[in-house]
Order: structure tokens, then sequence, then C-alpha cells
């Protein structure tokens, strides 16, 4: 899972990465057309059924899921009207599986906010017309091209180049109407037919607002009403913490865990940002996780919610899922709360599964393959 960090300048994207993944990238005021660098982190996912699992086990090997975290410089508003987004910039986010816009909602006179005050609606908007625009640019170039390849191209070829333009054309005119593409529906096989495009506004995308210090006691902050409202009613996932504050905590963390718990039960914060971001990001994305156990590894898998038990064994190895037999199936609560997965068979709770079981958040799953 790789999640993209999005935003304009001075809103406080690596602070949210350094506060998530527990690192100490350059805090720094970049804009995208001056910088096409980009800050990396990969972030294991904590889960307590793990933590339990690695302990009944005692595996030689505890492997958590992970996700991705990728830091683009800031989006400077009108930068793609102007094509002022760096190649690079749009190539990194269009390889993320999903966006995370990072909102300024803090005050600080020393680092002045491009705008030149604080308007959290207005700075989500003005992001989300930046997607939009780059993929405007995209299909505008496409089309303009595609009339010629229609031409030379005979049979089923040209019916696909047709039926490519027909979409491209609906997207354009979504596209000119300010609308991200994510709200214009496809069919399974429009989606598979454009997957090739990356389409930025068409990634799902959640807020992450980046509030002061002084407002972390506080419910329904003022600042943030006509954002959460408009969140609301645009379906956009939407959570808030003080990045400069969670940063600390998570750099405390990686020297004395008791110490930052401390300091989170001083200031009233409850879960730490990086828990709120994962659990956040695997909501958006529809994602659950399942389990490979023994006494040699205890490994985490992250799956589509939905997908099948072959798709679940594909994860593993290509080889499972061509080969797949059947799956042995216990969910991480029989095995919890009878001691282990023999204790689960003993009751009845391990059962046989065929490839198209759908697995389901927390299974521990054992493959019988043959190939």
């Amino acid at each position: 899972m790789k999640v993209g960090l999005i935003g304009l300048p001075t809103s406080g994207k690596t602070t949210v990465l350094n506060a998530t993944s527990g690192g100490s990238a350059e805090v720094r005021n970049f804009a995208a057309v001056a910088d096409t660098s980009a800050n990396f982190a990969v972030v294991s996912v904590p889960d307590e059924r793990q933590d339990w699992l690695r302990e009944h086990y005692k595996p030689k090997k505890n492997v958590p899921a992970t996700i991705e975290l990728v830091d683009v410089a800031g989006m400077s508003s009108g930068g793609a009207k102007k094509e002022e987004l760096s190649p690079q910039l749009l190539s990194n986010l269009r390889q993320v599986d999903a966006l995370v816009n990072v909102i300024r909602a803090f005050e600080n006179e020393s680092v002045p906010h491009p705008s030149g005050a604080i308007d959290p609606l207005r700075d989500a908007q003005n992001l989300e017309l930046e997607l939009i625009l780059a993929d405007l640019s995209v299909v505008e170039k496409r089309l303009a091209k595609i009339d010629q390849e229609i031409l030379r191209k005979k049979g089923t070829d040209k019916s696909k180049a047709e039926e490519e333009k027909d979409l491209l054309s609906r997207f354009n005119d979504h596209l000119s109407s300010e609308k991200a593409l994510r709200t214009f529906e496809l069919t399974a096989d429009e989606m598979q037919s454009i997957r090739g495009y990356t389409f930025l506004s068409q990634k799902p995308l959640m807020i992450v607002a980046n509030i002061s210090e002084s407002d972390l006691e506080k419910e329904d902050l003022p600042v943030l009403a006509k954002l959460s409202e408009w969140a609301k009613s645009t379906g956009t996932l939407m959570i808030s913490f003080c990045a400069k504050v969670e940063m600390e905590i998570a750099q405390l963390n990686n020297n004395d865990p008791n110490e930052a718990k401390e300091f989170m039960d001083a200031l009233g914060i409850k879960e730490a940002s990086r828990d709120k971001v994962i659990r956040a990001a695997y909501t958006l994305l529809k994602q659950i996780a399942f389990f490979t156990v023994g006494e040699d590894e205890v490994r985490a898998w992250t799956l589509t919610r939905d997908a099948s038990a072959q798709e679940a064994a594909g994860k593993i190895h290509s080889d499972i899922a061509r080969g797949f037999i059947r799956a042995e199936v216990a969910a991480y609560s029989a095995i919890h709360d009878h001691g282990g997965w023999n204790q689960a068979k003993d009751k009845g709770l391990v059962r046989l599964e065929g490839k198209e079981y759908k697995v389901q958040d927390g299974d521990c799953i054992n493959f019988r393959f043959n190939i």
C-alpha cells in the first residue's frame, strides 16, 4: 500500500510524514517549481492481534504489514494550469494508491501562509482543482492525437480506440466542470481500459487537517467548520491532529516509549497520529489484514476487502494461487480465545474453504496447494 502526501507549501506535509513514520526528514518550505525531490518512509502497521500471535508462537521471524509514504514538494496553487508541476512530482503521485491532502489549520507568524491567510476550505478546494487540471491536461493531449491513430487502425483495434476517445471525451467534460474523476461512475470494463492513465483525481483522497498545539483539547474547531462540512458533503474522509506535537511524540517513542506515553497523557492525546493515519488509509482503500502463522514466521498481509482466498494466496506467491486446493481458515479470535490453532481446531473452529471464500479481517490462513 502506497500513500502520497500532498499539500500547499507550509502545510506541514513533511512534519506529518515524520509524525507518522517516526523519521527525521528535513522540514522546510519547498515549492514544486523549484524542487522535484521527495521524501519516502516505510511504516510498519501496528496490530495488537499480530503482537499476540508473535508472543504466542515466538517465531523465528515476525513480519508486520507496511505502508509506504511519499511526501512530494508543495503544490503551489495554479501550478497545474501553468504546467509548473514537475514531471518527477507527477510521476511519484501517479504511482501511489491514495492521496492525503495535508491542510494547514494553524497560525505561525514566522511561517506565513502562501495565500496570506489561513483558510482550510479554500486550500482543500485549490488542491483538488490542481489534481483535476493535471488530469485535464493529460486528457486533452491524448484527445489531440487519438483521431490520427483511429484513422490508421482497423477492426478490433480501431473499435477500442474509438471507445477510448468516447470515454476520454466524457472525462474532458467532467473535468472541465471542475469535478474530480473519482466522482465519475465507471463500469468494470471502462475501469480496466483506463488503468494505464493513473489519473490523480481518480485516486481515493483523504484530508489531514494540521491544527495548532493550542487547539489540541478543543472540539468542533471554528477554523475547521467549513472544511468539515465540505468533507462530509463530498464523502471525503478527514482526520485532524497537530503534526508538530505528533512528530515530537513519534521521535520520543523511538527512544523511550514510556516517556512518549507520559507526554501524550499530559496533552490529552489518546491515539498517536500514526495509528490514525494508518487506520484511515485502510478504510479509504478498503483494506483488511490476514495472517499466516507458525513457529517459523508470523506475517501480516494486506488484502482488499471481499477478496477471495485464491487472491489472498496470490499475495503470498503466484504459485500458491495457481496450485490452490483449499484454505484452512481460523478467525484470530478463535485462536486467541482458545490458546492456539490446534485448540481452535479441536473446537471445530478451523474450517476448510474453497478458492471463492471471501477472506475476513483477522483470518489466520494455511493454504494447501499443488503445482
